[in-house]
């Protein structure tokens, strides 16, 4: 007996689908016709083609969720596509066949039913060949330039000499023997200390915004040994202008970085913080 019920119910489902796919057919058929009978079409191609399968698609994924609380795959917009691809490339105009429009709307209508697939082979699969193809052809320019620099007497780009790293242990020594003290927090309150007021230091420095780079990892260590030590210059200078003031630390110290003019073709390091006179 319970069987018995538990065919009813699916059937009664089943019947339920296909009442929401029919809504969705009859929807975009609607839409469809709209647009033709007010020829809304741009460049000669009537934007029904798109619109209808997206409507249908749309209509009955809607309504299915609120009646079956579950999806039925858009099947009207397949059949809103082969409606409108018959109809638009076959009855009204047959000389057309195969093109752009029948392409994306094939893409339209997979997306609509299928979109997680559909993500997954277009952000995936098509970027991951295009990005093997390219890398691919990059390879072999590159084995062809360095051949030709070869050839030419002029050094290969793996024997430039690389750029050593910034001695952040000599800077690091540096700051430590400055008898100054940098705190991040504005919570010291172990100590006693006297508010000098807020300080800043600012430093800006241009930036290689060249497309093509002699040695694109000896720029980026440039840059990168540039802002080690652009940062590290700015916390001595602020030091420095707290010492004037007879202050020997700093509490809230913030250190920001920033690019500035057009295409970011300088950076800009500033510190700042509250100048304070610790008590000992």
């Amino acid at each position: 007996m319970s069987k018995m019920k538990a065919d009813k119910q699916k059937i009664r489902e089943q019947r339920k689908k296909i009442n929401c796919i029919i809504l969705g057919t009859a929807a975009g058929i609607g839409c469809y016709a709209f647009f033709l009978y007010f020829d809304i079409a741009i460049f000669g191609w009537n934007l029904g083609l798109f619109f209808a399968p997206l409507l249908a698609g749309y209509v009955e994924t809607y309504l299915a969720q609120k009646i079956v609380g579950t999806d039925t795959g858009a099947i009207s917009a397949f059949i809103l596509f082969l409606v409108t691809v018959i109809y638009g490339f076959i009855i009204d105009n047959p000389t057309l066949g195969i093109n752009l429009i029948t392409l994306a709307s094939i893409i339209i209508i997979i997306q609509a039913a299928m979109p997680t697939v559909a993500n997954y082979f277009g952000l995936v699969v098509i970027i991951g060949i295009c990005s093997f193809i390219l890398g691919f052809f990059k390879k072999i320019i590159d084995f062809i330039h360095s051949k030709i620099m070869v050839f030419i007497g002029k050094p290969e780009k793996d024997t430039i000499e690389a750029v050593p790293f910034f001695n952040e242990k000599e800077s690091n020594e540096l700051i430590n023997s400055n008898d100054f003290y940098y705190f991040t927090s504005t919570d010291i309150k172990s100590k006693d200390y006297e508010n000098l007021g807020f300080f800043s230091i600012t430093k800006v420095f241009d930036r290689n915004t060249r497309l093509i780079k002699t040695s694109p990892q000896n720029s980026e260590r440039k840059e990168l040994n540039a802002l080690k030590k652009g940062k590290d210059e700015c916390l001595i200078r602020l030091a420095n202008e707290i010492k004037r003031e007879n202050g020997n630390g700093v509490i809230n110290l913030e250190i920001n970085y920033f690019l500035n003019g057009l295409g970011g073709s300088s950076f800009q390091i500033v510190a700042s913080g509250i100048g304070v006179r610790i008590k000992e």
